[in-house]
């Protein structure tokens, strides 16, 4: 419940635009930690709409009183992966290894425009991304883990879910928030 937990999306065509959960993501419910304070709105909102939409995977499989995950999510999928050059050569990356850092960087812009204004660095983000769930693109495509070898996952739906958390991140709009 310490941590701000990545999650992935995709383009929902080939091109560049809107963005989707994206099929090998994970998410879901911890088995070991609570619901936290702070998102308990947003997670009994997803399980409430999902649950009327028929979309949830089998009770069975999932923890119904775990923390969810992720919070937030960037783009992470294949359809138009990451360029990086490793040792003189150029390779697409993708997966929550490259949407991860992403974050990571936005989140260092931001304690960078903090600490310029005279603030202290962020600290522990949850409390404060949760607050503010206006400041992201919500992602309402796609479902995570979805594989021929399984058929149950998340869906992602508006607000907070267990596929895509709040949705991936709205610089100008974090930046008016911390600021």
């Amino acid at each position: 419940p310490y941590q701000t937990s990545v999650g992935g999306t995709d383009f929902v065509t080939a091109s560049i635009g809107e963005e989707m959960a994206w099929g090998s993501s994970g998410g879901g419910f911890s088995n070991t930690f609570g619901i936290p304070d702070y998102q308990a709105s947003a997670v009994a909102a997803f399980k409430s709409n999902s649950s009327a939409l028929g979309l949830l995977p089998p009770q069975r499989m999932w923890n119904n009183t775990g923390r969810g995950y992720p919070d937030v999510s960037a783009l992470g999928g294949q359809k138009a992966p990451y360029c990086v050059s490793v040792q003189g050569r150029f390779a697409g990356v993708a997966g929550t290894s490259a949407s991860t850092p992403v974050f990571g960087g936005i989140v260092a812009k931001l304690n960078g425009l903090r600490l310029a204004a005279g603030k202290r660095p962020l600290g522990f983000l949850n409390p404060l991304l949760y607050m503010h769930p206006h400041a992201f693109n919500d992602v309402t495509k796609g479902k995570n883990s979805e594989t021929a070898f399984n058929k149950y996952g998340f869906t992602a739906i508006a607000g907070w879910d267990a596929a895509t958390g709040l949705g991936t991140p709205n610089y100008e709009a974090l930046a008016k928030i911390v600021v």
